[in-house]
Order: structure tokens, then sequence, then C-alpha cells
């Protein structure tokens, strides 16, 4: 045989190869997800939205999965302690952070030196979103935020409001309200909580002047009298509360704050891991109960697939840095 001929045949036996170990790696089965017990780390208190709707996650996919779904609260830091903690954990897709607009587009803006690179994380995708809930305790002289604006221009340096610390849906709100009415956030006064249960709390004991939270965490606080709301800062009124104006209607359309509710997990996660959680969050939000129970927690349905949830969380991330006057 020509040595061309040969030379043909060698080429085309290791193409073959080469097809051929694709192919295997292409059918190995990869391992199989979930078959032990997932931790959901929240970053915040038990009772606040990121609280409330990771629970409802959780109930669906125990049933789904067969797994138990561990909703773990670790709050305070900012947030830092418990991402930190699922940035450092096996990439295996059993530990996973309960994520959202104040761990992940609003942190680095916040908080300076954090121990890891925010957009490194696995999103994984989202499921829901909750409007912020502006409000006052009964007794407030406040009947609308037209009423909280003018005291704020009167005396901003005495005007006290409820603060997450700096990486919170509170904190995002009242930014967008103080830009609209032109007063410098610096020189009010925020009044810290750990969670947005308590910063109800804060509000409820007429502890500051206006405070607010989600409105998962506000509805119980709502419906049992315990707080005032003046404004929701939804596109469209909430159907339980259909005499609670929105922002916009109350004069205030920059006020757009809402928080999405995703899943992360550490960087360099398995794309079949991200695959199943995807599949089983596009069937979640098409779930009836699944959307009452988020319905009874104050959250619209807000899928987003692991690409787009980036997109958003890039595009978020820039309002954020202006309105903390950074470019």
């Amino acid at each position: 045989m020509c040595k061309s001929k040969k030379w043909v045949l060698a080429a085309l036996f290791s193409i073959l190869i080469i097809i051929s170990a694709g192919w295997v790696e292409r059918v190995q089965p990869v391992e199989k997800y979930p078959t032990r017990a997932i931790d959901l780390i929240v970053p915040f208190a038990p009772g606040g939205s990121t609280d409330l709707t990771m629970r409802v996650l959780g109930t669906y996919l125990r049933k789904k999965w067969g797994v138990p779904i561990n909703v773990v609260n670790k709050p305070g830091g900012n947030t830092v302690p418990a991402s930190l903690e699922v940035y450092t954990a096996k990439p295996d897709g059993y530990t996973l952070l309960a994520d959202g607009t104040p761990s992940c587009s609003m942190l680095p803006i916040v908080v300076k030196n954090i121990p890891f690179e925010i957009m490194d994380r696995t999103f994984v995708g989202s499921f829901s979103i909750n409007p912020f809930v502006f409000s006052v305790y009964p007794g407030s002289p406040f009947k609308s935020l037209k009423d909280a604006e003018a005291e704020a221009k009167k005396d901003q340096e005495n005007f006290t409001w409820t603060s997450l610390g700096g990486a919170a849906l509170h904190d995002f709100a009242f930014r967008q309200f103080y830009k609209k009415i032109g007063v410098d956030v610096t020189k009010t006064k925020p009044v810290m909580a750990p969670g947005g249960a308590p910063a109800i709390v804060l509000t409820a004991g007429g502890n500051v002047k206006l405070g607010g939270g989600s409105l998962p965490a506000s509805i119980p606080a709502i419906s049992g009298k315990t707080i005032r709301p003046l404004a929701i800062s939804s596109k469209v009124r909430w159907p339980d509360f259909p005499d609670l104006p929105t922002t916009a209607e109350a004069g205030y359309p920059i006020i757009t704050a809402s928080e999405y509710k995703s899943v992360s997990g550490p960087p360099k996660m398995p794309a079949y891991i991200i695959e199943v959680w995807d599949k089983a969050l596009q069937e979640m939000v098409k779930d009836p109960e699944v959307l009452a129970q988020l319905k009874n927690v104050g959250a619209f349905p807000f899928y987003r697939n692991s690409r787009d949830i980036i997109e958003y969380t890039l595009r978020e991330t820039q309002e954020v840095k202006e309105l903390w006057g950074l470019k």
C-alpha cells in the first residue's frame, strides 16, 4: 500500500477514535440529582420575604424530588456570611443560596472589599418577585407619602426610616424615595433591623417616622392593622388591598423597587444540576397550588432562567450604582 493511502487510513482511524470518544462522553450518564437533603441558605431572619417565599419553594421541591429542602436562616453582615458559606461549599448542588437583589445586585455597591466576586456564583434562576410597601404605625399623622415627603424635607436630620443595613430592598426603595423628593439620604436617620419581620415590628411600634417592608412581610401586619400602608411599589394594585395605591399613583413613579427571589450556587456548578433546577422552576410557576401560596405571602410569579437572571442582575446593579452616587 502506498504511503499516501496509509496516511489517509491512519487519519480516518484517528477521526473515528475522536468521534467515538466524543460520543461516549455524550452518552455517559450524569450523576443523579438530587439524592439527599439540600440546604437553602437564607441570609435574612425568619418571617421576611426571602424566608417566606423560599419556604414555598422548599415545600414544592420536597414533594417533587422526595428529598428534604432545609431552609436555613443565617442573617447579618449584609448577607456576606451566608453568601460566603455558599461560595466556599462544594459545587454539588446541595448547598445553595436564597439569592436576590440584596445579596447580588446591591452587595458589591453597598459593601466594600467583599471576599468573593459577585458574578462568579452559579446563577440558577428565579421564581418570584416582591414589591415594597411603605407604611407607618396606626397613630401616625401621615396619611400618604406626600405627608412623609413634607416631613422629610422639613426635618431630614430627624427623619427616621427602616433599614436592613444597606444591602436590602428597604434601602433600595428609600433611596428611590429620597432621590425623588430631593433629600440627601446621608442626612436622614436609618434605624437598623436584622430582617424584614423585625423592620415591621419597628414600624408597628412607632419607632420610625416612615417604615415598610416587602409585601410578604407586610401582609400579616396590614391585615392585623398593626401598621397602616401608604403605597406599594408594584405596577398594579394588590388585589387583597384594593384601596392601597401604587407608588406611581401616589406621585412617585421613580419608586419601582421590587426584590426578585432566585437561587444560586457555588462557582462552577455542573450544567446538569442547573438544568434540573430550571425545569423545576418552570413547572413550579405554573402550578395552581404554588401560585396560590405565592399570593398568600405577597409574591408575584417571576421565572427567569440562568442567562436571563444574569442580564437582569447586571441592569439592576447599574441602577443601584446610580442611587448610591457611583458611576
